[in-house]
This record gives C-alpha cells, sequence and structure tokens, in this order.
C-alpha cells in the first residue's frame, strides 16, 4: 500500500490577526506578534511530519486571532484562537475549535510576548491542527 502523499499547508494564506480593542491587544505589540506567530507557523509546518508547504494543491490555510496580550514589566500572558479553513476553497473545517492561553515571566515584555506567542502557536500548529487537517483530509 502506497504512503498518502503529504497534506498542502497554504503559507500565503495563513494569517495573523488581531482584536481592535487597544485595551486587550495593546498596538505596539501587533507587529512584533504578528512576526513571533508566523515565525513559529512556518517553523511548525515545515517541520511537521505528512506536511508540505512547498508542493502547492488542494489543502489548507490556518487563521489565527490574538484575542487578548496582558503585559507587564515581569512578563506577559497570551490568549490566540484559531481556524482552519481548505485552500483554497476557504470552507471552514466546522467543529474544529483551537484556542490555547500561555504565560512567559521574568522578561521584559516584548519578550515575554514573543516567548507566550510562540509556544501558543506551536502547541496549536503540532497538537491541534496538524492531527485535524490529518483527520479531515479528502
Amino acid at each position: 500500500m502506497a504512503d498518502a502523499p503529504d497534506i498542502y499547508v497554504d503559507l500565503e494564506s495563513t494569517t495573523f490577526n488581531f482584536i481592535h480593542d487597544a485595551k486587550k491587544v495593546p498596538p505596539q505589540f501587533v507587529e512584533p506578534a504578528k512576526q513571533a506567530m508566523k515565525k513559529a507557523a512556518e517553523r511548525e509546518l515545515k517541520g511537521a511530519s505528512g506536511i508540505t508547504t512547498a508542493k502547492k494543491g488542494n489543502g489548507y490555510a490556518l487563521h489565527f486571532l490574538v484575542k487578548e496580550i496582558i503585559a507587564d514589566g515581569k512578563g506577559a500572558k497570551c490568549t490566540v484562537s484559531a481556524d482552519i479553513t481548505r485552500y483554497p476553497s476557504k470552507e471552514s473545517l466546522a467543529g474544529v475549535i483551537l484556542s490555547a492561553t500561555a504565560a512567559a515571566q521574568g522578561m521584559k515584555p516584548d519578550r515575554a510576548v514573543a516567548d507566550c506567542l510562540d509556544s501558543i502557536v506551536e502547541d496549536l500548529v503540532t497538537k491541534r491542527a496538524v492531527p485535524a487537517m490529518k483527520k479531515h483530509v479528502r
């Protein structure tokens, strides 16, 4: 029996968005947070068994939404949700709800935000999104 082909994840269609509420997501963290999440998503997807980001075709895209960033002089706490859509149809995977919260302590707020978002994206991609995509592959 032949091995199943790798599942394609389109990084160009993967999005990183933020709730538009300065009280929940301070504006100074938006761009650095987006870069940290993008780097983590690319790293985890490119390293995942059975996943390809190179062989374009029907597959999936991920959509991350930062719901909250709480940062102070000692660290940060972040909450992110994610959605998986089929690529290129943009059909959402019904019943797949991804959400996580993480904290990083003992560092400056910028570094703490990047660390907690990296941790969340790593968890959402490797432990939740990849298994869901493999389960729902057509």
